[in-house]
C-alpha cells in the first residue's frame, strides 16, 4: 500500500487494511466509498437537525454514519459517533449530546484534513 492517502488514513487511525480486505483488495473503491462519506451531507444534515431538536431524525443519520465508519474502519469516528447514536438513541437526550458533537466533528475535521494531505 504506497498509497498516500491510504497512508494517511492509517496515521489518522483508520484500519485501512482490514476495510480493503473486505472490499476484495479494491483500494481505488474503498477510497472512493471514503470520499463519498465525507462529501455527502450527512453531517451537515444530522447537525442542523440537532440544532433544530429533531433528536429522532437526527438519530436515524448518525446511526447510518456510525455503520459506514464501521464499514470503511474509520475507528476512531466510529467510536466518537457510537457516543453521538446513544446520546440520540431515547427520548431523554444524554447531557454529553454537546460535548460528543464536539468530539465527533473534531474527529471528522482531521479526517477530512487527512484525506486532502493538507
Amino acid at each position: 500500500m504506497d498509497n498516500k492517502q491510504i497512508e494517511a488514513l492509517n496515521l489518522w487511525g483508520a484500519d485501512s487494511e482490514s476495510a480493503i480486505k473486505r472490499m476484495l483488495g479494491d483500494e481505488v473503491f474503498y477510497l472512493s466509498l471514503v470520499d463519498a462519506f465525507v462529501s455527502n451531507n450527512d453531517w451537515n444534515d444530522m447537525c442542523k437537525l440537532i440544532e433544530k431538536k429533531q433528536y429522532r431524525d437526527a438519530f436515524v443519520i448518525s446511526h447510518r454514519m456510525k455503520g459506514s465508519c464501521v464499514d470503511l474502519s474509520l475507528t476512531p469516528l466510529f467510536k466518537a459517533m457510537c457516543e453521538l447514536t446513544d446520546d440520540l438513541r431515547y427520548e431523554e437526550i444524554r447531557p454529553t449530546l454537546e460535548s460528543d458533537l464536539e468530539a465527533a466533528q473534531k474527529l471528522r475535521d482531521s479526517l477530512v484534513k487527512a484525506l486532502h494531505l493538507e
